[in-house]
């Protein structure tokens, strides 16, 4: 009875610290493309669009997804990056929506400005226009490797 209890207790001790060993993953899992924008926004409703995402790659290897998002109460579109690779870690990342004709909205301004721990979003006008998407992140504590994605072309012009 005694080897039992003891081999239970262990193996939680190990479960357990497997869990605790890597909890950014897991946070950074806790946020969808709609938690995102409804946080960043203020509001809930956000909904996904047609061909609205794209996944972060740096050579083979995936670090986020970006997210193009619309809350038909805002008439808004959302940009959001959400990192998988290095979440929990202040890295340089940034999501940017382009307006047709209208210029762009980034958060930040530019890829180097802010560190974000997991996720950058990225709200602009964009009703009955035509829109474009994209995103970055990076590995700033070892070679400045960057991952990208985008769709590169024009679509979503509701």
């Amino acid at each position: 009875m005694r080897k039992h209890a003891k081999a239970l207790a262990v193996a939680a001790l190990f479960g357990a610290g497997t869990i605790l060993a890597h909890p950014a993953p897991a946070l950074a899992a806790g946020y969808t493309p709609e938690s995102a924008c409804a946080k960043e926004s203020g509001r809930g409703g956000w909904t996904h669009v047609a061909d609205n995402m794209r996944t972060l790659k740096n050579g083979g290897s995936t670090w986020g997804h970006v997210w193009l998002m619309w809350n038909r109460g805002l008439q808004k579109n959302c940009v959001v990056v959400i990192k998988t690779a290095y979440a929990g870690t202040p890295t340089y990342t940034q999501a940017i929506l382009k307006i047709k004709g209208g210029g762009a909205y980034r958060d930040p301004g530019t890829l180097t400005a802010k560190k974000y721990r997991y996720y950058a979003a990225a709200i602009g006008y964009g009703k009955k226009q035509c829109v474009d998407f994209e995103g970055h992140t990076t590995d700033t504590r070892k070679d400045f490797g960057i991952a990208s994605a985008k769709r590169g072309k024009w679509g979503n012009c509701g």
